[in-house]
Order: C-alpha cells, then structure tokens, then sequence
C-alpha cells in the first residue's frame, strides 16, 4: 500500500460523513481519529447543542478556531461543517503541508441525513435555507481542499488518499 499522509482533514458541510468516514478509515489505515467537535466538547465541558443554547454560535466558532490553529497530532480529523468560515481556519487549511480532504456528496444524500437531526444548525432552518448555507459554504470548501470526494465509498476515498 502507499505511504499515506500522516495528517488528513476532513473537511464539509454537515451530515456529509466526516465523522463516520473518518473512523472507518481511520481504523482500515491503523490511524488515530480525532472530531473537532468532540474536542470542543472536551474544552467546553459540555455538549454542542448546549454551547450553542449557552454561549451562542460565535463562542464555539471561537473554540473551534483555536483548537483547529493548534491542532498538533497525526490522523484523520474531522473538521466540524462551518470550520471554513473563519478566513484564518481557511488559511490554515490551504497553508497546511497535510492532506484536506472534501467530503461533497449530493445535496440530496445530505438533506436526507441531516432534515431530522438536532444539530442546532438545523433546528432553527428550513430546508430551503439550508440548502442556500450550503450553496455558500461550497466556494470555501472547494478553496481549503486538496481532493475533492463526492462518493461515500470508504475503499473509494482511501484509494485516493
């Protein structure tokens, strides 16, 4: 098998599979799996949806930024959805010597993952307005990304890695 880079991020809007891609390689390529989201949870000490009904928006974008800007360990790492947001999360991403990895199925497979979760991004969204989110989103993505996956085939996404 080829040397595969140490370092990869996953990267893209939510319910696209970071998470759940991410660990499945992760273990297939014997590489230690980290989610941005739970490590925000770690520094937090609290639950996403609670940051946000606490803190709002603005702080876990805040916690998300500096974890992101320190991150120092190998592995695949899944970013959280809106980690594109902050130009200087963008800059690290694009300036990074590791792999970035956009994970874009259909918007279809999307809506179909994400229209009954809690994640507080959803909640408060129709399907509509989400749709336009992640229209907007997709110019920062595909900027940070240095492989574009549109499938959700893990042996697919590791023979490009």
């Amino acid at each position: 098998m080829m040397k595969v880079d140490d370092r990869i991020f996953l990267i893209g809007f939510m319910g696209v599979g970071k998470s759940y891609l991410g660990k499945k390689i992760a273990d297939q390529l014997d590489k230690a799996f980290y989610d941005i989201d739970l490590e925000i949870e770690k520094k937090a000490a609290l639950p996403v949806n609670e940051i946000f009904s606490l803190h709002g928006e603005k702080y876990f974008r805040d916690l998300e930024s500096d974890i992101i800007l320190n991150w120092e360990a190998d592995g695949i790492i899944a970013t959280g959805g809106g980690i594109i947001l902050d130009e200087r999360n963008r800059e690290f991403l694009k300036l990074s010597k590791h792999k970035v990895v956009w994970l874009n199925p259909s918007w279809e497979i999307i809506l179909s993952r994400i229209e009954n979760s809690y994640r507080p991004i959803v909640l408060d969204r129709t399907n509509y307005e989400l749709y336009r989110l992640w229209e907007e989103r997709q110019t920062y993505y595909n900027e940070c990304a240095d492989v574009i996956f549109k499938g959700s085939d893990q042996g697919k996404l590791i023979d490009i890695l």
